[in-house]
C-alpha cells in the first residue's frame, strides 16, 4: 500500500461522515474552518483529505481507496 493504509483512510472518512461530510460534492467544498470543527482531526487526517479532494476531483477515487495515494 502506499502513502496511507485502509486504517488511516477508514478512521479519516469515519470523522468527516459523522461531520455531515456524506458525499463528493460536500467534501469537496470543505474549507480548513470545517476542519476546526471535527474532534481529533490531526495533521494525517489533513493530508488524506486533501489527497481525497484530488482523488475525487480527477476521478481516480478507487486508486486513492487501494493505494493509499494518487
Amino acid at each position: 500500500m502506499g502513502k496511507y493504509n485502509l486504517s488511516q483512510l477508514t478512521k479519516t472518512l469515519d470523522k468527516l461522515f459523522s461531520a455531515g461530510f456524506k458525499d463528493e460534492k460536500s467534501i469537496l467544498a470543505l474549507k480548513l474552518e470545517d476542519l476546526e470543527k471535527i474532534q481529533d482531526f490531526g495533521m494525517v487526517d489533513v493530508n488524506i483529505i486533501i489527497n481525497l479532494k484530488k482523488a475525487i476531483k480527477t476521478k481516480q477515487l478507487i486508486k486513492f481507496l487501494s493505494e493509499g495515494e494518487v
